[in-house]
């Protein structure tokens, strides 16, 4: 992985009293929705885009918000932050699809107060993906061949989540079999 050819990143900071816990709580929930990944207390960190650098600095007035050219020798702590927020991510994920899962299984036909918490999951999923591929994509910034093997993982996710979507509701899904066809139709195709 080439990840020190790159060396733009933008860096976040922010310095609250301890006394101001909800803002600083409503502050970090904004720079990590933003792709920011935590380098250390109270300091974010994300692969420099004009994008990214102005969503950050919209957040709030007392984060300061700054573009950097880091040496090569402290890229690699930066991008090793930015792996571990993205590994976290995938981690979160797949706890959630263990939830959608037994959400599916307790689906009954007809009952649409058990459909309805399956389908909160469900549409959450969906966000929790597409802010994986976004993340993911600022990630492209340093690595694209990188990038692109932490997409594919999304896709399998995505067909995995696609699984349980169209699944009869109530019905426990045999993942190996059912991950073998869907190998077995996208070579067909």
């Amino acid at each position: 992985m080439n990840s020190t050819k790159k060396r733009k990143w933008t860096l976040a900071f922010y310095d609250m009293a301890s006394a101001d816990f909800t803002k600083r709580a409503r502050v970090t929930r904004e720079l990590k929705k933003q792709g920011a990944a935590m380098h250390s207390q109270s300091v974010y960190c994300v692969p420099y885009t004009a994008s990214s650098f102005r969503q950050l600095r919209d957040i709030d007035k007392s984060v300061c918000v700054v573009k950097a050219d880091v040496p090569e020798e402290n890229v690699k702590e930066l991008v090793s932050a930015y792996d571990a927020f993205i590994g976290k991510l995938f981690i979160e994920i797949k706890k959630k699809i263990e939830e959608l899962e037994d959400a599916k299984v307790s689906v009954m036909d007809g009952d649409p107060s058990s459909k309805r918490g399956y389908s909160k999951r469900m549409n959450k999923m969906y966000e929790r993906l597409d802010y994986l591929s976004y993340v993911i994509s600022l990630r492209e910034q340093l690595s694209k061949k990188e990038a692109k093997k932490l997409m594919a993982q999304v896709e399998e996710i995505k067909t995995h989540v696609n699984l349980i979507e169209y699944a009869p509701p109530g019905t426990l899904i045999d993942w190996e079999n059912a991950l073998v066809r869907e190998i077995n139709k996208k070579e067909n195709n």
